[in-house]
């Protein structure tokens, strides 16, 4: 009633690598490394401080006039062309104009000494027009692989509409 078992059978259990038999599990080995857990800055690469960080700060328009924020020291009304700056010691952001003609060569404002290092240069934002951005702009032609395009397979995949009586229409 019961199968025996010659000593062939019993020596290929034996090598018979079964997950689920805990004497033939293999030793599991840490293969990753802890993540690390500082923050990095995007454009230098170094750590990233909260006493590095600036809070910005944007002068609103008054109510009336066209524009969301504005220069403090002009009052010209910025746009997506401007090009502004950060003063590290104040938070205040002005365009790189006032910077260069009021602030740099005063070395003040607000009564904060404003030195090079203490000023961050803002990016623009995109304007929507492909030349503004240079060589950043990619042409790329996607195509759609799929039911319809002419390059997909459709061989066997019943991609045509049905009739009411199981014929199958291939357009």
């Amino acid at each position: 009633m019961f199968p025996t078992y010659d000593s062939h059978s019993r020596c290929h259990c034996v090598l018979l690598q079964a997950f689920w038999v805990p004497s033939q599990v293999p030793e599991a080995k840490d293969l990753m490394a802890k993540p690390d857990t500082a923050t990095y800055c995007p454009a230098s690469g170094k750590k990233l401080r909260l006493k590095d960080c600036v809070s910005v700060k944007f002068t609103k328009v008054p109510e009336g006039e066209s524009g969301r924020h504005m220069d403090p020291v002009t009052k010209d009304t910025f746009t997506n062309a401007s090009k502004l700056v950060v003063i590290a010691q104040t938070g205040d952001v002005v365009t790189e104009e006032t910077y260069k003609a009021c602030i740099q060569p005063e070395g003040e404002f607000k009564g904060k000494r404003v030195t090079e290092k203490d000023v961050i240069r803002l990016k623009t934002g995109g304007t929507g027009f492909a030349g503004r951005d240079g060589d950043k702009a990619q042409v790329r032609k996607h195509f759609h692989l799929g039911p319809g395009s002419g390059r997909a397979d459709l061989r066997g995949q019943h991609q045509g509409p049905r009739s009411q009586f199981g014929l199958q229409f291939n357009n």
